[in-house]
């Protein structure tokens, strides 16, 4: 009988890990799912809409398409950074919603064994809670890892009252 090494983190099998783009808001580590990141780009000043939630920056031309721009240390109830032209805009495609959340810095490329996420507390309450879908230990951090699929259902909304107005 042959005995298999316990699986570690370097010697998970490709579709046991996910890749995580990690990035800072406010000060504190989040990540997201690097399958929607559709591509990370520097600051431009988004134009702002009328009848939006104060999260919504704004829209911004990306080649030719209207993109909608989350503030995202509001979304989460966070302290904004005060240099916004030092953040970047990480563009993400959702379930063919693409839309734009502003970061204070893009960190790091993760991999991790899907083993390492960990449901959040039933503690954490509020809106920062309903984006959060799993934490994850790096070293001597926590990183948030948010759900795509939870953040942009408010733009779109958004974006129809806006419309609906004009």
């Amino acid at each position: 009988m042959t005995e298999t090494a316990p699986q570690t983190a370097d010697h998970v099998a490709p579709h046991e890990q996910i890749e995580l783009l990690s990035f800072t808001v406010g000060g504190q580590d989040f990540a997201i799912d690097i399958m929607l990141v559709r591509e990370i780009r520097n600051w431009s000043a988004p134009t702002p809409l009328p009848k939006t939630p104060d999260f919504v920056r704004g829209v911004i031309n990306l080649r030719g398409t209207v993109l909608p721009i989350l503030n995202l240390a509001k979304r989460l109830g966070l302290e904004e950074t005060r240099d916004e032209t030092r953040s970047v805009f990480v563009v993400l495609d959702e379930g063919g919603r693409t839309f734009g959340i502003t970061v204070d810095t893009v960190s790091d490329i993760l991999t991790v064994p899907r083993s390492a996420l960990q449901e959040p507390p039933s503690v954490m309450g509020g809106i920062e809670t309903s984006c959060v879908e799993s934490l994850i230990l790096d070293e001597e951090r926590m990183i948030r890892v948010l759900a795509g699929e939870r953040i942009a259902p408010r733009i779109e909304r958004a974006a129809e009252g806006a419309s609906d107005a004009a």
